[in-house]
């Protein structure tokens, strides 16, 4: 593998599950090819004393935020005190959730190194929701156009963007285009970046031999009030930023889910998706 590949430093977005924190950091220990930096970024967490952390991740780097700045705030901290180091070719981001096995970022590397043009490698999930319940999720999706909605990839080809909870960047690709958006709180973050990438000139691609267990957060169908709020509040921004008539496009979808959230009782999640909607136009 070309030197270049040895200088990784590991951005782990950390907020108050500190056992999914240690479960994650022992398995980055034990990697094949070690990262040469990782840093874990508690971003405003409340439940333990960051001595707690420190002693959870003792060769890592502990990045303490005051406040939760959400998942492109707390990752961006992470990789401007990495990108400080110019020995740094690779940041690879990576939930706190997640459990990698030892040849994880070896394979993923070897996709990145394979290509200049490769800015971000994502990889496929195992996800895991408890009472022994998991399946597989590809390492992104497709968007639908004209609404850019999130649906699942067609098999064998190469999604639309990478998800967010381990995704591999390219140093040269951040002095490009910068680093993720800060404007999401949670939710499209990831989807900006690859589209942001791939419009710059950049590939995408995914290491299919990589192995990640994540717990699931849940889907769509099951939003709380927070996670409506964000995700539609994401989803406007991303609309505003990329469509021509975000205004056209995103009213559909929107009304749809308030449908369905009221027609189901989901009172939260109708209270945070109207909240959201409000929120992604200011």
């Amino acid at each position: 593998m070309p030197a270049s590949a040895k200088s990784v430093a590991v951005i782990v977005l950390h907020h108050e599950r500190l056992d999914f924190t240690t479960a994650c950091y022992h398995s980055l220990a034990a990697q094949s090819h070690q990262p040469l930096r990782i840093f874990i970024v508690d971003n405003g967490s409340l439940s333990h004393s960051p001595d707690a952390l420190f002693a959870a991740c003792p060769a890592a780097t502990v990045l303490r935020l005051e406040q939760n700045r959400g998942f492109s705030g707390g990752i961006n901290s992470g990789m401007r005190a990495a990108l400080a180091d110019p020995a740094i070719s690779w940041c690879w981001i990576l939930n706190n959730d997640t459990v990698c096995a030892p040849d994880t970022l070896a394979e993923m590397l070897a996709v990145g190194e394979a290509e200049r043009r490769i800015g971000l490698v994502g990889c496929p999930l195992r996800e895991s929701h408890g009472a022994g319940a998991t399946h597989s999720l590809p390492a992104g999706k497709n968007l639908l156009r004209p609404w850019y909605i999130p649906v699942a990839a067609p098999a064998g080809r190469l999604p639309d963007f990478l998800f967010g909870a381990s995704l591999l960047i390219r140093r040269e690709l951040t002095d490009a285009i910068g680093l993720l958006d800060e404007s999401y709180f949670f939710f499209f973050e990831d989807a900006d970046y690859s589209l942001s990438a791939r419009r710059a000139g950049w590939q995408l691609a995914v290491a299919e031999k990589a192995a990640i267990e994540h717990v699931g957060s849940g889907t769509i169908r099951d939003l709380s009030e927070m996670q409506a709020r964000c995700y539609r509040a994401g989803h406007v921004r991303f609309l505003r930023k990329f469509s021509r008539w975000p205004l056209l496009f995103a009213l559909p979808p929107f009304a749809v889910r308030l449908v369905i959230d009221f027609c189901r009782c989901r009172w939260p999640a109708l209270k945070g998706s109207c909240r959201g909607w409000r929120e992604g136009w200011r």
